[in-house]
């Protein structure tokens, strides 16, 4: 069982306290995997609870009691204030992608394009298929200037291919993914990378633009 505690905490920006949630996982979450590395099970809807928000000022943040000066600025700009309120996302998908403009602007991209990503998981649980869309588009841009400046948004290089190829399959960018997929499975990469590899490149031709899951590869035929 998921135990959410709650705990009194300062706002960095405003330093107004509230109450925020922390989540206790009882038991091992080691399990399945959507293409896009979101988990199955108890930590599926936990990511709820992953970004938190002050009710004062607006901050988002991962951690609401830290953050450094730049950030009051941030979270006082025009564009932050409206990413913060954008009726065209859910509330908790706004407070990912307020988190990823903050880490954005303090070149932190890797950070930054998984909040996008957490945002997309957000828009698909609440069927905002055109915002999800939006937010792992944002996330591509994030990724690549990442990879460009050797930030690392994977525990394994390869595994990061396959949710690069994903986030452009469920963009229904088929091309793309396709092209990325292919030159994938062209390189020596561990059997479990190339079990998705191989899941993504049948998805990809049945143009499913759908989530899905690692466990899947155990009934794909090759």
């Amino acid at each position: 069982m998921t135990t959410v505690f709650l705990k009194e905490k300062k706002c960095y920006v405003c330093g107004k306290e509230n109450r925020y949630p922390l989540v206790s996982l009882a038991f091992d979450t080691v399990g399945p995997h959507d293409l896009d590395g979101r988990s199955s099970h108890i930590r599926r809807s936990s990511v709820y609870l992953w970004v938190q928000r002050c009710i004062s000022c607006g901050y988002c943040a991962m951690e609401i009691a830290e953050g450094n000066p730049e950030v009051r600025k941030i979270v006082r700009s025009p564009e932050y204030k409206h990413q913060l309120m954008d009726p065209a996302f859910p509330e908790t998908a706004n407070s990912f992608l307020c988190h990823s403009m903050i880490m954005q602007n303090q070149d932190e991209y890797a950070d930054a394009g998984w909040s996008a990503v957490f945002a997309a998981w957000i828009c698909d649980d609440n069927s905002f298929a055109e915002s999800a869309i939006k937010c792992r588009e944002k996330a591509l841009l994030l990724f690549a200037r990442a990879e460009e400046l050797g930030q690392q948004f994977s525990d394994e290089k390869a595994v990061g291919k396959v949710y690069i190829t994903d986030l452009f399959r469920r963009c229904g960018k088929f091309r793309e993914a396709a092209s990325i997929c292919d030159s994938e499975l062209e390189k020596p990469h561990p059997p479990h990378v190339l079990d998705m590899l191989y899941l993504e490149r049948d998805l990809i031709e049945k143009g499913d633009t759908a989530a899905h899951s690692d466990s899947e590869t155990e009934d794909l035929e090759l």
